[in-house]
């Protein structure tokens, strides 16, 4: 059996779609404990926002550049 450090290790590996997957598995088995339907349309959001971006038609913005914006936002 894998030990924590290497699921962990193994997952953060993962293409970004998988990782997606991987979440909503987790939530999944965590239903007793988590509210899971907003969690569910959250993954799905990002499920399709990851197929953008590998189809090509949305572009990300780099982190520093977003966080610059997002500083220009507070005034900061």
């Amino acid at each position: 059996m894998l030990t924590l450090k290497q699921i962990i290790s193994e997952a953060t590996a993962l293409p970004d779609s998988d990782k997606a997957i991987l979440i909503e598995k987790i939530m999944e088995s965590m239903t007793e404990q988590l509210e899971v339907e907003p969690l569910r349309e959250g993954v799905k959001i990002a499920q399709e926002r990851l197929a953008e971006i590998d189809e090509g038609t949305v572009q990300t913005i780099p982190g520093d550049v977003a966080l610059a914006q997002v500083r220009q936002l507070f005034g900061r």
